[in-house]
């Protein structure tokens, strides 16, 4: 019998499952593993070194090393002889930022108000992690350089807001962090949600 893999610690949500190539009938299929999508993320998008990226996925460097060039080899593969390109994804919950005037509620939900909300949502239930004062409310500071932080020590995949400008929509996607522009009143709105269709 095969020795059980290692659960990986994954943080980053895909907003985008599939890549087609437009011109020409795609002529194979290449999937990346979610572990391998984790590895491009943390190097590629929040430019770690590799100690610290395989520190952040609960890997060995020489696994990460490996879940890396894996990837990379899979995505020069699918560009040069025109492979659709699936993403794996099999978790299907996500952590959730949101802004609120409220403690206890959604009310006046924009970057700039006094409380941070993070939940945890899936397909069963809905979970607060933790509510807490906004640095950006208290400290009169800016949104796109607060945020972002805030939200990575968190990992959050997902902040809703009613708006968001775009230097704060600039900087939390360079984080891989998606946007979802919405009202909502209360948690059990949060599922309705979760559509990646309608993620800026």
């Amino acid at each position: 019998m095969g020795r059980e893999k290692t659960k990986r610690n994954l943080v980053f949500k895909p907003a985008f499952k599939e890549f087609v190539p437009q011109d020409k009938p795609y002529c194979g299929v290449t999937t990346l593993l979610d572990e391998e999508i984790e590895a491009l993320y943390l190097m590629d998008i929040l430019d770690l070194y590799q100690e610290d990226a395989a520190i952040s996925m609960e890997v060995s460097r020489p696994t990460f090393t490996r879940i890396l060039k894996n990837a990379r080899q899979k995505l020069t593969k699918s560009l040069v002889y025109g492979h659709k390109l699936l993403l794996q994804d099999d978790d299907l919950s996500y952590i959730v930022a949101i802004c609120s005037s409220s403690l206890d509620s959604f009310e006046n939900i924009t970057p700039a108000e006094q409380y941070i909300h993070i939940y945890k949502v899936d397909e069963d239930e809905i979970t607060l992690i933790k509510a807490f004062e906004n640095d950006v409310y208290l400290k009169k500071l800016k949104p796109a350089i607060v945020l972002p932080q805030i939200f990575m020590k968190f990992n959050v995949n997902i902040f809703l807001s009613r708006r968001v400008g775009e230097g704060l929509k600039n900087s939390l996607l360079a984080k891989g962090i998606q946007i979802l522009e919405k009202d909502v009143q209360v948690k059990d709105d949060l599922k309705d949600l979760l559509s990646f269709k309608d993620l800026v």
